[in-house]
């Protein structure tokens, strides 16, 4: 009787044990590496200003420009857009660098992103809308991230 209850309990401790290694895989396979996050944001970011300074200061040095620090990811879920799996992760981040002020530098900006999977384990795509004419279906378009350096989760 007593070989019968430390089996039993044997194979209760081997299924809680495997139970947990499923979930611990699976909360971080759903998680975009913090690295990513900080990748996609320094990419829009980047956008937004070689558009600017083209505008206003065409021969500014890259040097000069600001870039992200101190994300702070509130909320990630998943969802479908364009038929495909995708990730939205929202939350704050700071910007350093550049001719910013103090005040500027305190300032807390909020992002919204949509990652995807790529074709390769380490590959994420950063999605944005596509401004579409009235009538027509809202399409997004996917742009490669550079693979991050070091893999740290979110």
């Amino acid at each position: 009787m007593a070989t019968l209850t430390f089996k039993r309990l044997g194979q209760i401790v081997a299924i809680a044990v495997l139970c947990l290694s499923l979930v611990s895989c699976v909360l971080m396979i759903r998680r975009p590496p913090r690295a990513v996050v900080e990748l996609a944001i320094a990419q829009k970011l980047a956008q937004t200003q070689a558009v600017l300074y083209r505008q206003f200061e065409p021969s500014v040095d890259p040097a000069d420009l600001s870039q992200v620090g101190r994300i702070r990811i509130a909320d990630h879920h998943w969802t479908t857009l364009a038929n495909q799996p995708a990730v939205e992760v929202a939350g704050t981040y700071h910007l350093k660098g550049g001719q910013l002020t103090a005040a500027q530098r305190r300032q807390t900006r909020d992002f919204d992103l949509y990652l995807r999977r790529g074709d390769s384990k380490d590959q994420w795509l950063l999605l944005e809308p596509v401004l579409a004419r009235s009538g027509e279906v809202l399409r997004w378009q996917s742009t490669p991230l550079n693979e991050p350096e070091a893999d740290s989760p979110a």
